[in-house]
């Protein structure tokens, strides 16, 4: 995993992801730009691609691929593509947005409902 002694806020978050979500937008390609259909299936498909990362990370430190030698240094960088793909969902989530606090209770409100059936499940 990334080593950073640097602590972020959730305002520091919220203020990051609107940044980004606005790089984003403003650095792609020509082919890209007034294309807005198209950069929302980019922005979508790109955390397909970051978990296909993950999968990769994952097969490099279990061993699964009998052709590649299995890496236990390989743990970090899982770690670190699971949380690419959780933050490129969530640039997407931003993208569609344009509003960091809706984006922030969006994605609190599925965490709410995901813990929501653990516990009607453990009733």
């Amino acid at each position: 995993m990334t080593d950073s002694s640097e602590r972020v806020s959730l305002l520091d978050a919220r203020t990051f992801v609107v940044a980004i979500d606005e790089w984003l937008d403003e650095n792609v390609s020509e082919a890209y730009k007034d294309q807005p259909l198209a950069q929302h299936w980019a922005r979508v498909a790109k955390a397909g691609e970051e978990a296909g990362e993950a999968i990769d990370a994952l097969i490099a430190w279990t061993g699964q691929n009998p052709r590649k030698p299995q890496r236990d240094d390989a743990y970090d960088d899982l770690m670190d593509e699971l949380a690419d793909t959780a933050l490129t969902a969530v640039y997407g989530m931003q993208h569609f947005t344009k509003d960091a606090d809706e984006t922030m209770r969006l994605l609190l409100a599925r965490l709410a409902h995901h813990h929501g059936r653990l516990v009607v499940r453990n009733a």
